[in-house]
């Protein structure tokens, strides 16, 4: 081979390593003399190297040999040692994800250590932990948006949805958390309501629901819809391009069925936000609650209000119409029926269904903020920007007026701890600002942090806070 290959480092779980797919597809489309390698763990990839036969996949063991070698682009995508280790040590033309801050020899695997992260895009992915509230960046789309100094994703190839006509619908029983899936007896009422109507129901999952399918099958008296446990993903991936839809909370499943371009009835409940993870394709259902707090990365009340909201009966009945009439969909009360999209840069959207836009606060909120980011990325987005603001001081003067004068009191704060001669911040400062500019403030934070508190960092801190700040003082 004369060209360095292209590595990418994606060691975390099922769903993740799916939600790769489109990096690895667009990575093959663009860089066509370059072996696209993968490291992954082997009981995730080995089912699904038939979806991308021209990955080279290694398991992720082989860490300290990867790290041997020089490559055109090295992509990390995990936060685990071993990928942190090997980020350090390998040659590479660019790098971008997190790596170990060395100083000789390759550092011990076992020790996270001190951490430097590459890339626009891969420092504010990493700056969401807890703090992704009014995020609009899918996660499929931050792998990507790094490789262009353009953020325009307009050439990424995604499937479109179709219906195989068998009557048969799947339903993903599990996620990695209870809070993400209903229970048990949820899906037995809708899965009696589907097959009355004539449907025949499927219940879908891997060894960990083997007992929940089994529960589910018994008491629905469906004994021969389990299927949970009994399929390889090449099998399951082959199984559900037969259906005409596929029920599913928000799991790997989820994005192996909207991958190989089935439609999707996503369940977005629990710790999830749908703008981050849902199913990546246009043309794709998400159901969530109607309610201010869905999206959040982890719940503090006392009961989950947003998973309590879905009901079997509303679900059977919108998953009927969405089969039979979905040009006039059944949603149920207390829900609200989004449809994914691409715009014009081809970002991810979620538009309400059967509506023209989605005009609530929180929307235009996470719409103005993704304007700010792709405009520090890129000066030439700066008409976006001021288009997203304008829209959001027309429909909520009060709540532009918040976000100014928030950007107004971190400009203060900033400068109380340059006048202490406080350089480096507390660890919860960006958690003490207001919850309307956290998402800008947790950014500018891990950025300096990550930068080492350097002078340089704080300029370029400050240097992106007043001009943020002088655009919103501006149209005041």
């Amino acid at each position: 081979m004369n060209a360095d290959p292209i590595l990418v480092l994606q060691m975390h779980r099922m769903g993740d390593l799916i939600l790769t797919m489109p990096l690895l597809r667009h990575l093959l489309r663009h860089w066509p003399g370059h072996e696209v390698w993968v490291a992954a763990e082997p009981h995730f990839f080995q089912d699904l190297m038939p979806l991308a036969p021209q990955v080279v996949f290694f398991p992720s063991a082989h860490g300290p040999a990867l790290g041997e070698r020089h490559y055109e682009l090295a992509l990390n995508l995990s936060s685990r040692p071993q990928a942190l280790a090997c980020q350090a040590h390998l040659k590479a033309r660019r790098k971008f994800g997190p790596e170990l801050v060395t100083h000789g020899p390759l550092p011990d695997e076992g020790t996270l250590g001190q951490q430097h992260i590459n890339g626009f895009w891969q420092l504010y992915r990493a700056a969401l932990t807890h703090n992704n509230h009014n995020n609009a960046f899918h996660w499929a789309d931050l792998y990507m948006l790094d490789l262009s100094p353009q953020p325009d994703l307009t050439g990424v190839f995604r499937p479109s949805p179709r219906s195989a006509g068998t009557n048969r619908v799947g339903m993903v029983l599990g996620a990695s958390e209870l809070a993400k899936r209903p229970d048990a007896d949820f899906w037995v009422r809708l899965a009696r309501r589907l097959a009355a109507e004539g449907l025949l129901p499927l219940f879908l999952g891997g060894p960990a629901e083997q007992d929940l399918g089994q529960e589910v099958a018994q008491k629905a008296g469906l004994p021969g819809a389990n299927l949970c446990g009994r399929l390889s993903l090449k099998e399951l991936a082959a199984l559900m391009r037969t259906l005409d839809l596929c029920i599913t909370p928000d799991t790997g499943p989820m994005h192996l069925a909207d991958f190989v371009g089935v439609p999707v009835l996503n369940l977005s409940m629990g710790p999830v936000h749908a703008r981050e993870t849902g199913p990546s394709a246009p043309g794709q259902y998400v159901l969530r609650a109607a309610m201010s707090c869905v999206g959040c990365w982890q719940c503090y009340r006392g009961r989950l209000y947003c998973k309590h909201a879905f009901t079997a009966s509303g679900v059977a009945g919108l998953s009927l119409s969405l089969l039979r009439t979905p040009a006039n969909p059944a949603v149920p009360q207390g829900l609200r029926l989004y449809r994914t999209g691409r715009d014009a840069l081809g970002l991810y959207t979620l538009e309400h269904a059967g509506h023209k836009a989605d005009t609530s606060c929180r929307s235009l909120l996470e719409d103005l903020w993704q304007a700010v980011f792709l405009f520090l990325y890129n000066p030439a987005q700066r008409p976006l920007l001021v288009g997203r603001l304008e829209r959001l001081r027309t429909a909520f003067p009060h709540l532009a007026k918040s976000v100014t004068l928030g950007l107004a009191g971190l400009c203060a704060s900033f400068s109380r701890h340059l006048r202490k001669g406080a350089h480096v911040l507390p660890d919860d400062f960006w958690r003490s600002q207001p919850p309307v500019i956290r998402l800008f403030s947790g950014y500018l934070h891990m950025r300096m942090q990550n930068d080492g508190y350097s002078s340089k960092a704080w300029h370029a801190a400050l240097e992106d806070l007043e001009e943020i700040t002088a655009l919103f003082m501006a149209s005041s």
